[in-house]
């Protein structure tokens, strides 16, 4: 019974024991996004009058600090389905990416996190949320259940209404308490 318990034991330690996953992003890709981030940011409002009709796709990245038991920053791939007509905002965010306080990509973190919202007259108000894994330093996966508020605007880049951008803040919690700020922002396909 003694030596049962024990393989056990030792079959429980190895299966919580977990390799990061290979970073999907470069330093160089992640320097190009908050470059584009800076440039989005910049662009005026659309008005009103000129949002576009139906639903719009706007591709793009989520981008944040992070401060907790993850430290340095995160970046993710974004698709905000922007419905104009109905008012609904949905997407995700995959391929998140824990990005080193050096800059340096370190593991893309698993899950992914589904968007839901509003629009109104061009101003975005949207949740994401989902668990996401990471593996610590000590090597052992751990998890952590996310909520970030999206809060933002459609904006002018060669068209009218053909670009997103907007501020992120929320936190996970879990086996990995972390907290969020940072920005989103896409273009139009």
């Amino acid at each position: 019974m003694i030596r049962i318990t024990t393989s056990l034991i030792a079959l429980a330690a190895l299966s919580a024991c977990g390799t990061p996953n290979p970073p999907t992003v470069t330093a160089a890709q992640v320097h190009r996004s908050f470059e584009e981030a800076r440039a989005i940011g910049r662009l005026p409002l659309t008005d009103t009058q000129h949002l576009p009709n139906g639903s719009v796709t706007y591709n793009g990245k989520l981008g944040a600090d992070v401060s907790g038991e993850l430290n340095g920053s995160i970046i993710g791939d974004m698709q905000m389905i922007v419905g104009f007509n109905d008012h609904n905002i949905d997407g995700a965010v995959t391929n998140i990416n824990l990005v080193d306080p050096d800059g340096r990509p370190n593991q893309r973190l698993g899950g992914r996190l589904e968007i839901e919202g509003r629009e109104t007259s061009g101003r975005l108000n949207a949740d994401a949320f989902g668990n996401i894994t990471a593996v610590n330093d000590s090597g052992f996966v751990v998890d952590s259940d996310v909520l970030l508020e999206l809060r933002g605007d459609v904006v002018d880049d060669i068209g009218r209404g053909d670009a997103v951008f907007g501020s992120v803040v929320g936190d996970g919690l879990g086996d990995l308490n972390f907290d969020v700020d940072g920005v989103f922002f896409g273009t139009a396909d």
